[in-house]
């Protein structure tokens, strides 16, 4: 596991074996990162949740975004993602909160975010129920992005957004939501709807 591209391109992030913990693939995430590119900039405010290694986190962080916060509950993780942070030396732009996903989207520690990373356990339904928190507690801006990595099975109900890209790999589905097509159009990005 590697950053793959920005100031900290090439250098190798820590992982734990812990039961449950799959950091996104590299494949995956330069294929995610290619989607996003034209979102990504020095004023971007970014959040990782359910975290793991940091991985996604840290790659947002390298291409220069202003801010991640990552959000874990694991002890073990959240000093993995704090060691990796310190080793690339990006704690400075960087919080890491120990705590429930959902707890934290309704807490006065959640600010308002330009993207949103979600990686929840395969197996739950906590993506459905981040987004309609995410939406309630209006924690992403309209011209935002929500990003899920689910099991390419997982779908999802009633969620008032609009579907940017959804795009699988192997047993991994990376799914990006927006309000809608205006803000895509403005950055010169065809939206698929």
């Amino acid at each position: 596991m590697r950053v793959i591209s920005g100031q900290s391109k090439g250098r190798k992030l820590k992982s734990l074996n812990i039961q449950g913990l799959r950091p996104t693939s590299d494949r995956v995430k330069e294929a995610l990162f290619n989607m996003i590119s034209p979102f990504l900039n020095e004023e971007a405010k970014v959040a990782d949740l359910f975290a793991g290694t940091g991985n996604v986190g840290i790659e947002f962080l390298s291409r220069g975004v202003k801010e991640v916060i990552f959000v874990d509950r694991d002890e073990r993780c959240v000093q993995l993602i704090k060691d990796n942070l310190k080793n690339l030396d990006l704690l400075k732009r960087a919080k890491v909160y120990k705590m429930d996903v959902l707890r934290f989207l309704s807490s006065k520690y959640c600010p308002v975010f330009d993207i949103i990373f979600l990686d929840p356990p395969y197996k739950s339904g906590y993506a459905t129920e981040c987004i309609e928190q995410i939406l309630k507690y209006n924690k992403i801006l309209q011209s935002g992005l929500i990003i899920v990595e689910s099991n390419v099975n997982f779908h999802f109900e009633d969620v008032r957004l609009s579907v940017f890209r959804e795009r699988k790999y192997g047993d991994t589905k990376i799914t990006i939501f927006t309000f809608g097509g205006s803000q895509i159009e403005d950055r010169g990005i065809p939206g698929e709807f």
